[in-house]
């Protein structure tokens, strides 16, 4: 089946930290589509007692140099993508003038266009930093509709395989079924299942059974057994201890429902500062997000 994926682009460095993920951690991609996404900022309005010749002239201005280096930055890294391993009609360019902000924009073409992701380089995680502060936009941010977001700040080239974090809640199996739809076809990465848990835990039972549902939704997406392993980290705060065994496994991803479920200090295992601290703090890996 194919997978369409929106790629954040902008005239920074940076925000080719996404496409540069893409093509180093995904060996199959005959069946890959992008689509390379542009938001530029508009000029300043005039206002209808400011308009004459050369007001809107020097807007037309504006809008045409800010749309030339929207494109430009389009062409650039279609041209790089295509350079490599993609062909041609599986790379799309879209450009559009911001009509909300950058963040939001970037979330509602990724709703809006049935994307199975949508790919963010470390600009895309600052406008969705700045986001989280807002509680309308946290709303939007957790919709169930929302394509999984991958948060690509400063991934590692030499990194395989996915570190996958599960709770028991509805989001982190929509994450797993993410994760086996998005591997079923790369064999070359192994998938480790991992919990964290209060310490002192005595019976691993509740643990057990999630391991064995996330087992099979990644079977039924085609991924075997032989390439599912398991860990169970004990300690608070969570957050870190997905840090450290992310980084003694030297994963290439971090996969995490964004709600949680239970009771007491790891009700929010996967929610608030968890989530957050992984988004500012987790360098190496990239860490992908399903509402």
């Amino acid at each position: 089946m194919d997978k369409h994926l929106l790629v954040t682009v902008s005239g920074e460095e940076s925000a080719m930290h996404g496409i540069r993920f893409i093509l180093h951690f995904f060996r199959n991609v005959e069946n890959l589509k992008l689509t390379l996404f542009y938001t530029a900022p508009r000029p300043p309005a005039v206002w209808e007692h400011e308009k004459n010749f050369e007001s809107l002239d020097e807007f037309q201005r504006l809008s045409r140099k800010a749309e030339a280096k929207g494109r430009r930055a389009l062409e650039e890294a279609r041209r790089f993508v295509c350079s490599l391993q993609f062909g041609e009609e599986q790379v799309d360019a879209k450009f559009m003038f911001r009509q909300l902000s950058t963040a939001m924009d970037i979330l509602q073409e990724g709703e809006k266009g049935l994307y199975d992701a949508v790919v963010l380089g470390r600009r895309g995680l600052t406008r969705l930093e700045l986001l989280a502060e807002d509680s309308v936009s946290k709303e939007i941010i957790g919709h169930e509709s929302i394509a999984p977001m991958w948060i690509c700040r400063w991934p590692e080239k030499h990194r395989q395989h996915v570190l996958l974090c599960l709770d028991g809640s509805d989001a982190s199996y929509r994450m797993a079924d993410h994760v086996g739809f998005m591997l079923a076809d790369e064999p070359e990465h192994y998938i480790r299942l991992m919990r964290v848990v209060p310490s002192g835990t005595r019976t691993h039972r509740e643990t057990d059974d999630i391991f064995s549902r996330a087992t099979e939704i990644l079977a039924a997406n085609g991924v075997p057994e032989s390439r599912i392993r398991i860990a169970v980290r004990e300690g608070t705060p969570p957050w870190r201890a997905i840090m450290e065994e992310a980084e003694d496994g030297m994963y290439a991803v971090v996969a995490l429902g964004r709600t949680g479920s239970g009771g007491g200090l790891f009700k929010r295992l996967f929610m608030g500062s968890t989530s957050v601290n992984l988004m500012r703090e987790l360098v190496g890996a990239v860490l992908w997000v399903r509402p």
